[in-house]
């Protein structure tokens, strides 16, 4: 498991998505590097994953994964009510770091991952509030 602590982003998130900012999220691209090795890419796979299923209502229907022995992979998720998302997904040197972008129906939320930023309190901005 990842020294980072999702919980606020998942909140913050599903909290702009519960209130109806972004419309019905529709599109999901999360790009994220955590701290570790190859053997942990697979629990930062599943964190991500969850994100996922929290925004896009629920668990995806179809998945493709391209994984590369000991590099990044990429996770290509769809839902029956047409949502997907692109998750690619790393771990080596460094901290926990990326971005996401979730485009709804009628807004867009974009955050840069960034444990530094992760200590203070924010609030996704949509495309319309």
């Amino acid at each position: 498991m990842s020294v980072f602590d999702w919980a606020p982003l998942r909140r913050a998130v599903l909290t702009a998505v519960e209130r109806g900012h972004i419309g019905k999220p529709v599109s999901l691209r999360l790009t994220v590097h955590g701290p570790g090795d190859a053997g942990e890419l697979q629990d930062l796979e599943t964190e991500v994953r969850d994100l996922a299923t929290a925004w896009l209502g629920g668990l995806c229907t179809s998945e493709y994964a391209a994984r590369r022995n000991g590099g990044p992979s990429v996770l290509a998720l769809k839902w029956s009510g047409g949502q997907s998302a692109i998750l690619a997904v790393s771990t080596g040197p460094g901290r926990t770091g990326g971005n996401l972008v979730l485009l709804g129906s009628n807004g867009a939320i974009y955050h840069e991952i960034d444990p530094v930023a992760a200590n203070n309190p924010w609030v996704a901005r949509a495309g319309s509030e």
